[in-house]
């Protein structure tokens, strides 16, 4: 049995309606096979380091706040990123190695104007467990201007944008089933 790890938060709806997609994408690419993929859904806040080693594949999807990853996805990458790597001396010295080492992911970013710096924050992440990137990171930018008022609103995925997130998440499930 395979499995496919979704880690996402969510600050004004946009990033949860873009973790539903993801989701959904990776169920379809998995259809007539079901019995050999598993999704398992992780808020941020919630998902662990067993979450991540007990799993084949990720789609990791959060909003961008102030040029950054939102806080609480960043709080999951500090929490549980040094306990997926080995340890291990030998002649030439110490080393580590990521338990992760090669497995594949994806990346979707909820943005309101740019959305660059948070997927570039989450993509070296993902390359220091050296994972590997399915395609290059998936920006939803919101297209409203940068008020207080709009920031802070509730916010929609477009169509155009769940059919973005649905091929994501199937290009994921895909490769973990390959």
């Amino acid at each position: 049995m395979r499995r496919v790890l979704v880690v996402w938060h969510s600050r004004t709806g946009l990033a949860r309606a873009m973790a539903d997609a993801l989701e959904e994408g990776a169920s379809l690419a998995a259809t007539g096979m079901e019995s050999e993929l598993t999704l398992v859904r992780r808020a941020a806040g919630e998902a662990t380091v067993e979450d991540l080693l007990s799993s084949d594949g990720y789609l990791f999807c959060a909003p961008e706040n102030l040029a950054m990853v939102s806080g609480e996805m960043a709080e999951f990458f500090q929490r549980v990123y040094y306990h997926v790597f080995d340890t291990h001396e030998s002649s030439s010295g110490y080393g580590e190695s990521s338990r992760l080492l090669g497995r594949p992911y994806g990346l979707a970013v909820a943005a309101g104007s740019d959305g660059t710096s948070a997927a570039r924050q989450v993509a070296r992440i993902c390359q220091g467990w050296r994972l590997k990137p399915v395609s290059e990171p998936l920006i939803i930018r919101n297209g409203l201007s940068q008020t207080v008022a709009n920031i802070l609103r509730p916010k929609t995925c477009s169509p155009e944008a769940v059919a973005q997130c649905r091929e994501l998440g199937g290009l994921v499930a895909s490769r973990v089933l390959l």
